[in-house]
């Protein structure tokens, strides 16, 4: 339904005040309010109706103005009761905010003007639905027949250029390449947008329009979106249409995907919880196999999660939405408070000596790459991934994910908003101290750190960084005195106070490894 349609029946005597070149705007939903701002309660197409009963003083207008533009309703309907007339405050604010108004006469209530919203909606949405199915009916079915959605997408959209991309800015289907960057700004534009569908303007005569298929609020990181050029405020009803009809073979698309996701998880969680509990069973090989993976094959492992430690099923779509496009054979579930994950890789190069030991380079970066995309969506949230070494066929499996879990530990300790770190990129040390208990390695570093963290707060006297290049110049007096500045004496007087507020020796090889240890927690 479009403000004209709505305009231009007669029976309700609508008056248009502002915005006469806008009549081709969408209708969606209808929202009558009183309240000086109501844009919590808006999602954008609406027409809102209001009896004007927040308005006590003419600056009041431009208030309400501004939130219903910002929440991008289609029209303001402003009764005419309270003032005997709509004020001019409020058709100039609008006006200015580019929001049409109507005024509703005195005999005319909201309820018939939301009535008949409400009946043309549902007649355009029984309407729409059927011609979607008409249209489209063949590669409906073909999508229950596992087709592939790019290979249908371009006889779907006919005329219409559109690509659907997930969160990360990965390309799922289209109708012709996009540009990395216009994918990432795409993407980014998705997980931030307060409400969809959104119009994005990349030049001045260049705009896209985003829709989420089948996407609940707040659970965007792991969807799918239709991205199609054009300014969907300003299409035809038929264009307007068509592009439903693609978002509802997506939503198609992606809940079937969803179903099969969710069996894979059920048979990856039976093969994953004895590899995390050291309880490998004698039949891990055919578990193996009923994820479609090969007990031969070279694998890593992943352990995934959030700052809040209880993943949910988002944090697992969006592990296989950053892991699956790299490692299409991967078994990925939810165990405990964490998200554990098997991939298979491709065999290393024989006499590959720059991987051993460590996961393969551009791997580790491609699962960087796309995690950092995320970062938008997080809403301040903390996310980490840890990746073990790779490991051939069934024996190292088990020590693999302890790696991973101890590689996530140390990336959720650190300060990154979203962290990925490999087990190849820690030092023997690093990765020992992730597998202590957090409240230890708290109760170590403040046992050895803190007489001389306090001393040096009350006496400026620079001891925690003398210590620290005193370790790294491997106990050198005269390098350390170089770096620190400061005469060899200075030094010595520093390192015998540090020795008595730890109680420990410099000179003994088992009271550096501690103070080096308590520095290492201390930069975490």
């Amino acid at each position: 339904m479009r403000l004209n349609d709505l305009l231009g029946q007669a029976n309700l005597r609508l008056t248009m005040l502002s915005g006469h070149s806008q009549g081709h705007r969408a209708i969606r939903q209808f929202f009558t309010t009183d309240l000086l701002d109501p844009s919590r309660y808006l999602s954008g197409g609406e027409v809102v109706l209001t009896g004007l009963m927040w308005r006590r003083t003419p600056p009041d207008s431009e208030v309400f103005a501004a939130a219903v533009a910002r929440a991008g309703v289609s029209a303001v309907g402003a009764g005419a009761a309270a003032f005997g007339t709509v004020p001019a405050d409020l058709v100039e604010a609008c006006a200015r905010h580019g929001v049409p108004v109507f005024e509703v006469p005195v005999e005319v209530s909201f309820t018939a003007i939301s009535d008949a919203i409400g009946t043309a909606l549902r007649v355009e949405k029984a309407t729409g639905l059927a011609a979607v199915v008409n249209r489209h009916q063949g590669l409906i079915a073909a999508l229950s027949e596992d087709a592939h959605l790019a290979d249908l997408l371009p006889s779907a959209a006919a005329d219409i250029s559109c690509w659907v991309l997930s969160a990360t800015g990965r390309l799922v289907a289209g109708t012709s390449p996009l540009a990395d960057d216009l994918r990432a700004r795409l993407a980014r534009t998705f997980l931030t947008a307060p409400r969809l569908p959104h119009v994005l303007g990349v030049a001045r005569d260049k705009r896209y329009s985003l829709f989420a298929a089948g996407t609940h609020p707040g659970r965007r990181l792991g969807a799918w979106f239709l991205a199609c050029a054009g300014d969907a405020t300003a299409w035809d009803p038929d264009r307007r249409l068509a592009v439903e009809g693609l978002v509802t073979l997506l939503a198609l698309e992606r809940a079937h995907l969803d179903r099969h996701l969710r069996v894979e998880r059920r048979l990856a969680a039976l093969m994953l919880q004895p590899l995390v509990s050291g309880t490998a069973p004698a039949e891990i090989a055919a578990r193996l196999e009923s994820c479609r993976l090969d007990p031969n094959a070279t694998f890593l492992a992943l352990t995934a999660g959030t700052s809040t430690g209880a993943p949910d099923e988002l944090a697992l779509t969006v592990v296989e939405e950053i892991a699956r496009p790299l490692a299409p054979s991967a078994a990925i579930a939810e165990i405990g408070d964490e998200v554990q994950a098997i991939v298979q890789i491709d065999p290393l190069p024989d006499g590959d000596t720059a991987t051993v030991g460590a996961a393969p380079p551009d791997f580790v970066a491609q699962i960087r790459r796309a995690a950092r995309a995320l970062t938008p969506g997080l809403a301040g949230a903390r996310f980490a991934i840890g990746i073990s070494a790779p490991t051939n066929g069934l024996a190292g499996l088990d020590g693999a994910v302890e790696e991973a879990r101890h590689a996530y530990r140390y990336a959720l300790a650190g300060q990154e908003q979203v962290a990925v770190v490999s087990s190849g990129e820690l030092s023997s040390h690093a990765l020992l101290l992730a597998g202590v208990p957090a409240e230890a390695r708290r109760a170590f570093h403040r046992r050895l750190l803190r007489p001389i963290a306090e001393y040096d707060r009350s006496h400026d006297a620079h001891l925690v960084h003398t210590l620290d290049t005193f370790l790294r110049c491997d106990g050198s007096w005269t390098r350390s005195a170089k770096l620190l500045h400061v005469h060899v004496n200075t030094l010595r007087y520093r390192i015998q106070r540090i020795e008595q507020l730890t109680g420990r020796q410099l000179h003994r090889f088992d009271d550096r490894v501690d103070l080096y240890l308590a520095l290492e927690l201390h930069r975490q």
